[in-house]
C-alpha cells in the first residue's frame, strides 16, 4: 500500500459539509466524502500536500449530536476535481480523539450513502 492509499472505502455524503481552518476561520471547502480515517474536500484552491491543518467541520443539527467536528488532519494528496474549476484534497485524520471518532461514526451512519 502506498502512502496515499486509504484502508477504508470512501462514503459519499448526502450533504456537503463546510470545512474551516480552525486557526483562521477561512473556508477550505466542502467535505464531499468521508471514511473513519479521513475525508475528501472540494474547494477553490489546492492545499499543499503534507500540510497539517486543524479543521472545523460544521455539522447540520441532529446529524451527529454535535455542532461541529474538530480534527487535525494532514493533506495526503491534492489535484483538480472532476469539475476543473475546483480543487480536490484528500485529508488523513491525525490521532482523532474518541469523541471525534464517535462523531465521524455518527456522520457515516446518518449522512453517508450506504455502499452496496
Amino acid at each position: 500500500m502506498t502512502t496515499t492509499q486509504r484502508r477504508q472505502k470512501r462514503r459519499p455524503l448526502i450533504l456537503y459539509l463546510q470545512v474551516l481552518d480552525a486557526a483562521t476561520g477561512e473556508e477550505l471547502g466542502r467535505a464531499v466524502d468521508l471514511t473513519g480515517e479521513g475525508l475528501r474536500l472540494v474547494g477553490q484552491r489546492e492545499i499543499p500536500v503534507g500540510s497539517r491543518h486543524d479543521l472545523r467541520i460544521l455539522l447540520p443539527a441532529g446529524a451527529a449530536g454535535a455542532a461541529e467536528l474538530a480534527v487535525t488532519a494532514v493533506c495526503r494528496w491534492a489535484g483538480r476535481d472532476v469539475n476543473p474549476d475546483l480543487a480536490a484534497t484528500g485529508f488523513l485524520f491525525e490521532n482523532p480523539t474518541p469523541d471525534a471518532r464517535a462523531v465521524v461514526h455518527e456522520l457515516l451512519r446518518n449522512l453517508a450513502f450506504s455502499g452496496r
